[in-house]
This record gives structure tokens, sequence and C-alpha cells, in this order.
């Protein structure tokens, strides 16, 4: 088994010799948020929406940089069945930055990625009352998190599936409304 795992880590790494050209993503895809506070994000519920961005990949390399931004359509108010389209009351402009890094090269066209981002959430539209509940009412300008996941570069076609980890709270003076989050986009990269 160890022999196996050995044969295998170095034939990624022999496969990984080759770079990931800078270039830019234009992606689009699907989104689901939650906060371990339940009065805004209740038991088995998850904030849904759709999301549209475009991130810059700088430096020629298997490590490079990633400059980006997302526009995040959501609900601010959770649901049990993904409602990725409808009542969307709830936006967000994200911009990121941080580093991507290629883990296998299968070829030229085919490359399995990963990143790590720091992502600052800023409010762009949300309802004026809130959550229109007690001490859940005002929302703050913004809010951090931090990305990471796969994806995959087929060509000119990319796919990420990311988690982000929400560093700093999404209510003003509310403990634990930090959101986390997945999304699944697919895009164009050129």
């Amino acid at each position: 088994m160890k022999r196996i795992l050995l044969l295998i880590m170095l034939l990624g790494g022999s496969l990984s010799l080759y770079s990931q050209s800078p270039g830019l993503s234009v992606h689009t895809g699907l989104t689901a948020i939650k906060s371990s506070d339940h009065n805004v994000t209740e038991k088995g519920q998850m904030h849904y929406g759709w999301l549209a961005g475009v991130d810059a990949r700088l430096v020629e390399g298997n490590l490079y940089f990633i400059i980006g931004g997302q526009y995040i359509n959501t609900s601010i108010y959770s649901s049990k069945s993904p409602e990725f389209f409808k009542n969307r009351d709830f936006s967000i402009l994200s911009g990121r930055f941080g580093l991507g890094f290629n883990i296998v090269r299968f070829s030229n066209d085919f490359v399995l990625r990963s990143k790590v981002l720091g992502s600052i959430n800023f409010v762009s539209k949300s309802p004026e009352k809130g959550l229109d509940i007690d001490g859940y009412r005002e929302l703050n300008n913004s809010f951090m998190g931090v990305t990471s996941g796969l994806g995959c570069t087929l060509g000119i076609f990319d796919i990420d599936l990311e988690y982000q980890y929400g560093i700093f709270n999404a209510f003003y003076k509310q403990p634990d409304t930090k959101f986390n989050g997945i999304t699944l986009t697919a895009g164009v990269y050129f």
C-alpha cells in the first residue's frame, strides 16, 4: 500500500511540473450559506442563491496570485428547499485575494488545482429592517471570510467547488452571525 501511495505521489509531482499560465476566469454558479445563529439560519435550513464573478490569475507557475470579485444574490431568510432563484433580497459584493496552486497537471488541458483566499464581503442590498427581529435589524456594512476549495481546468473551462469560512459577524453586535458557505461554479478561462 505504501509503495502504491509513493508511486502516486511521484507521478503526481512529475505531472505538476508544468505551469499554469496567467489569465482571467469568468464564472457563474450556485451558493448556499448559513450561520450558526438560529435566528439568522433556522436549524436544517440554508440561504440559497446564485453568483457571478471574475478571478485573475497572476504570475506564471504552479503557485500564483488570485485577485477577483463576485456578485452574490441570495436571501436574508433561510429556507429548507434549495430556492436558488426565488426571493432574492440580499446582495453581496465580494472582493477576493490570495494564492492558487496546481495540485496535479495531467496534461496541458487538464489541471487539478486549489486556492486559499481572503474575502471582504460588502453588503450591497438587504431589507431595510434586516430580519425584523430585535437585535437583528442592522447588518454590518461588510464582513470577512477565508475561502478554499478544489478546481479543475479542462481546456478553457473551469469548474470550482469552494467553501468560505466566516471570520467576522454579519449582524451588528450579534455574536455567531458569521456566514459560512459553499459554492459550485462553472466558467471560462482565457
